[in-house]
């Protein structure tokens, strides 16, 4: 195994550790931040990637940025997923909140019942 390998099995369980144990807003403003001055420095600077994927055992510095690319993907859906759950919880909420509102006293319910058979027959 080379180092790049193992920076990049530890970044992974990392990050599945931060993904159910230590997420907020802050931390995850934080790593978007410092993801996207990594990618800026590495777009201004196209050796760096190449000299750090060797420094790190990796052959080019394109599979580098694959790399860093992959843990990337899973931390924005990641928070995509949480996005979604949150959203999912709100519309349920607010759905509950209008059946409570518009719901009708149960003599209404029946009574409606009733001109429903009538009519019907």
């Amino acid at each position: 195994m080379t180092i790049g390998q193992g920076i990049f099995l530890v970044a992974v369980l990392a990050f599945a550790y931060y993904a159910t144990r230590l997420r907020s807003t802050r931390s995850d403003r934080l790593i978007y931040v410092c993801l996207a001055v990594a990618g800026f420095l590495l777009v201004l600077y196209p050796g760096w990637s190449t000299g750090l994927a060797h420094l790190v055992g990796i052959g080019r510095g394109v599979d580098l940025i694959i790399y860093l690319f992959m843990v990337f993907s899973l931390f924005h859906y990641a928070g995509n997923a949480s996005r979604a759950k949150q959203l999912e919880r709100a519309m349920t909420e607010l759905i509950r909140q209008g059946a409570l509102d518009t719901a009708r006293p149960d003599s209404q319910v029946r009574a409606d019942a009733d001109v429903m058979r009538v009519m019907s027959e």
